[in-house]
C-alpha cells in the first residue's frame, strides 16, 4: 500500500482551470491518485517546506480559481515511528481550517 503525506482534493467547474490546476500540481511532483479529482505528495518524497507549497498552494487558488470551486489540503502528522498521530484539512480557497 502506497503511503501519502498530503492530499489535495478539488473541485473546479471551469474545465480549463481545472486542467491549469492539475498541471501546476504535477510541475511539484504531485501524483494523480485513481480517477477522482485528487493528488498526492508521497510519503517517500515529502519535503520539508509542505508549508510553503501549502501557501503558495494557497494564493494560486485564490488568484486563479472562482468563489465556487473548493481546493482541500489534507495533511498527515506523523511520529518518529512514521505512525499516523493526526490529519489537518484546509481549504485552500477560504478560511477554513
Amino acid at each position: 500500500m502506497k503511503q501519502y503525506k498530503s492530499l489535495i482534493i478539488y473541485t473546479v467547474a471551469n474545465s480549463l482551470l481545472k486542467k491549469n490546476l492539475e498541471d501546476e500540481l504535477e510541475k511539484y511532483g504531485l501524483e494523480r491518485v485513481g480517477t477522482q479529482d485528487i493528488f498526492a505528495l508521497p510519503l517517500e518524497e515529502y519535503r520539508t517546506k509542505v508549508q510553503a507549497f501549502k501557501a503558495y498552494l494557497r494564493a494560486y487558488a485564490r488568484k486563479h480559481l472562482d468563489s465556487q470551486d473548493t481546493v482541500l489540503f489534507v495533511e498527515s502528522r506523523m511520529n518518529e515511528e512514521r505512525t499516523l498521530t493526526a490529519m489537518l484539512q484546509t481549504n485552500l480557497t477560504s478560511e477554513e481550517e
